[in-house]
């Protein structure tokens, strides 16, 4: 029910970040797609399949694609989500290389709106393309908390999601 309700506010809210940035990078062809909410069917057979029935790991309910023309605007994607992030789960060290590089940028929990989970980089020149035929993209896992406000969702910034006791979801960004 919670990403049903942070869907449409998610994609608003990113939609219009990947508009900012088409004003900042000179290229044209950044672009933004929204994508479906996962289907009962799938998002069961992920849970019985991959996640031995531990509801908490099913995060890509609420999808989007950000489809970018080179590298440059990849970056300045990653540098917009950035700025309006804060990175990782407490206590949990960042696996990634793009990872430990926003780490080391990272906003106050006071400043940010999301919280970057995990980051799948198949950029990387170490990741073995051969698996996917060829195919690379980055995968990146956020964090979002709302509250319902007069029939509105209105996002937190994280350090206030407890004490607004904010819906939560984990969202997906594929670039």
């Amino acid at each position: 029910v919670g990403a049903l309700l942070g869907k449409e506010p998610f994609l608003d809210l990113m939609e219009s970040l990947v508009a900012g940035i088409r004003g900042i990078v000179a290229k044209p062809g950044l672009t933004f797609k929204r994508g479906p909410i996962k289907k009962p069917e799938r998002a069961l057979q992920k849970l019985v399949r991959m996640y031995g029935r531990d509801v908490a790991m099913l995060t890509d309910l609420v999808r989007c694609t950000v489809v970018a023309e080179d590298l440059q605007q990849v970056g300045a994607l990653m540098a917009a989500i950035d700025a309006r992030s804060v990175v990782g789960l407490a206590g949990v060290e960042p696996r990634d290389p793009i990872a430990h590089d926003l780490e080391a940028n990272k906003l106050d929990e006071d400043e940010g709106i999301m919280r970057i989970t995990s980051i799948n980089n198949r950029f990387d020149e170490s990741y073995d393309d051969t698996k996917t035929g060829g195919y690379r993209d980055l995968s990146l896992s956020v964090e979002v908390g709302w509250v319902i406000r007069e029939g509105l969702v209105s996002f937190n910034k994280v350090c206030d999601w407890e004490a607004l006791e904010s819906q939560r979801h984990i969202c997906e960004i594929q670039v």
